[in-house]
C-alpha cells in the first residue's frame, strides 16, 4: 500500500514524471542537505546580529591568600600614630586573607564598522544558499527527468524486442509447417530458431538494465528500496508536431550564473570587512560588583561597587596585516571576475548548442516516423508474399529486421527530443517548467 501511495498516479496506474520530480524535491538527500545549509545560513545571520545587541556576563570568585609572616619595618611604627600601632601588630599576625566577589557586567556595542558589514555579509550568505538550493533543485530535476526517460528508452527497446520475438515466433510456426511439407530446408528453420534465442537473451539483458535504472531512480529521489515505480512509455511517446520556438536567453535566470554573481557580492563585502579593521570600535559598559574580605572563612559583609563607562579600541599599527588582508580579498575578487566572464561565455554556448540539438532532434523526428511507417508497410507486404510463396525466409527476416530497427530508431528519436528539451530548459534556467510539459 505504501508503494502505491507514493505518488498520484494516472488511471493506468503509472508513475507520472511530474509526481516523481515532486517527490524527489521533498525527499532527495541533496535537497535535504541544501535545506540544512539554508537553515545554517539563517543561524549565521542571527549570530552576527546578536553580537550588536546587549551582552550580559556574570562572574564570581572566592580565594584564600596565605602568608608565612608579614614583617612590618620599624620605620612604619615611627611614622604611624601610637594609637594605630596595635592595628599594625594585628596585621603582622595575619596568616590568611579570604576574599569573595560577584560581578554582573552589561556591554553594548555602539559603533563598529566590522559589525555592520558582517551583518550585511551574512545576509548575502543567506541569499547565496537560497540560490544554491534552487540550483540543486534544478540538478535533481534534470537527473530525475533524464533517468526517467532513459528508463523509458530501455522499455521502448524491450517493447521492440518483444515485437520482434512475437513476429518471428509466428514466422517460426509457418516455417516448421513448411519444413514438414519439404518446402524449405532445415537450416532455414534452425537459423530462425537461433535468431529468436538471441533476441530472448537480449530481452533479458535489457530487462536487467531497466531494473538497475529503476533502482537508481529510487535512490536519486530518496525513495525506499521496496517502493514501486512504473513508467507508461505511451504517455511520452507522443511529441507535439508544433515547430519549436527559440525563447529569449536571459543569463540572469541561470542558477549557476546567479551563484557566481552572489559570490562576487560576498567577496566585495569581505574586502570591505578587511578595510573595516582600520576603523575604531566604540562600546558602552556597566558593571555591578560585590566584594568581601576577611581574615576568617566567614563572609559576613559585602561591599558594593558600580562602574559605568565607554571603551574604544583604536587600531594604530599591526605591521601591515590589515593591508595584506585587503589585497588578498581584492585578488580573490579579480579571480572570481574572470570565472564570471568565462562562465558567461560558456552558458551562452551551452544554450545555443542545446537549442540546436533540440531543433535538430525535432526535425529528424518526422523523418524517423515516415521511415518507420514505410518499413512497416514493406514488412506487411513481404509477409503476404512469403505466405504465398513469392518471398524467401531470408527476405522476410531482412525486412523484419529493418522494420524493428526503424521502430527502435523512431522511439529513440522521441527520447532524444525529450532529453534535448531538458538540456535547453536547464540552459535557460527554466528547468522547473518541466512539470508543465506533457510527459
Amino acid at each position: 500500500m505504501f508503494s502505491f501511495g507514493l505518488f498520484m498516479k494516472n488511471v493506468s496506474g503509472q508513475t507520472e514524471l511530474n509526481n516523481l520530480i515532486g517527490y524527489a524535491l521533498k525527499h532527495s538527500h541533496e535537497i535535504q542537505k541544501a535545506d540544512f545549509q539554508v537553515q545554517e545560513a539563517n543561524y549565521m545571520h542571527k549570530e552576527a546580529l546578536g553580537k550588536g545587541l546587549p551582552q550580559i556576563e556574570g562572574s564570581t570568585s572566592y580565594s584564600i591568600m596565605m602568608f608565612n609572616k608579614i614583617d612590618i619595618p620599624a620605620s612604619v611604627y615611627e611614622i604611624v600614630p601610637a594609637e594605630y600601632a596595635p592595628m599594625l601588630d594585628q596585621l603582622s599576625n595575619i596568616d590568611k586573607l579570604y576574599s569573595a566577589s560577584a560581578n554582573l557586567q552589561v556591554t553594548q556595542l555602539i559603533y563598529s564598522q566590522s559589525y555592520w558589514l558582517g551583518l550585511q555579509t551574512t545576509k548575502k550568505t543567506q541569499e547565496l544558499y537560497s540560490i544554491l538550493k534552487n540550483k540543486n533543485e534544478e540538478e535533481i530535476i534534470a537527473e530525475v527527468a533524464n533517468g526517467y526517460y532513459q528508463t523509458g528508452s530501455l522499455m521502448l527497446q524491450l517493447n521492440t524486442i518483444e515485437k520482434s520475438v512475437k513476429n518471428l515466433e509466428g514466422i517460426y510456426k509457418i516455417a516448421e509447417l513448411s519444413y514438414k511439407n519439404d518446402l524449405i530446408k532445415e537450416t532455414d528453420v534452425n537459423r530462425l530458431k537461433v535468431t529468436i534465442t538471441n533476441l530472448e537473451v537480449t530481452k533479458q539483458t535489457i530487462q536487467n538494465g531497466i531494473n538497475i535504472q529503476l533502482n537508481y531512480l529510487k535512490a536519486l529521489a530518496g525513495m525506499p528500496g521496496d517502493s514501486t515505480i512504473t513508467i507508461d512509455t505511451a504517455s511520452f511517446i507522443h511529441v507535439s508536431e508544433k515547430k519549436p520556438v527559440k525563447s529569449e536567453f536571459q543569463i540572469g535566470n541561470v542558477p549557476s550564473y546567479q551563484v557566481l554573481m552572489k559570490q562576487s557580492e560576498i567577496y566585495n563585502q569581505q574586502t570591505k570587512l578587511s578595510k573595516a579593521q582600520y576603523y575604531p570600535t566604540l562600546a558602552a559598559f556597566g558593571k555591578l560588583g560585590y566584594s568581601s574580605y576577611n581574615t576568617s572563612s566567614d563572609i559576613d559583609k559585602w561591599n558594593r561597587m558600580t562602574t559605568i563607562g565607554l571603551s574604544m579600541s583604536i587600531p594604530i599599527y599591526n605591521s601591515g596585516v590589515t593591508h595584506a588582508k585587503v589585497k588578498q580579498s581584492l585578488l580573490k575578487q579579480k579571480q572570481l571576475d574572470e570565472d564570471i566572464l568565462q562562465t558567461k561565455d560558456f552558458l551562452k554556448v551551452d544554450y545555443q548548442n542545446a537549442f540546436s540539438e533540440y531543433q535538430t532532434a525535432r526535425n529528424l523526428l518526422g523523418v524517423q516516423r515516415d521511415n518507420r511507417e514505410l518499413a512497416q508497410k514493406v514488412y506487411r507486404q513481404t509477409m503476404l508474399q512469403y505466405q504465398e510463396g513469392m518471398a524467401s525466409l531470408a527476405d522476410l527476416l531482412n525486412v523484419n529486421s529493418d522494420f524493428l530497427q526503424a521502430d527502435n530508431s523512431y522511439n529513440q528519436q522521441v527520447i532524444k527530443c525529450k532529453t534535448s528539451e531538458i538540456k535547453m530548459l536547464k540552459a535557460t534556467g527554466n528547468l522547473k517548467n518541466i512539470v508543465n510539459i506533457n510527459n
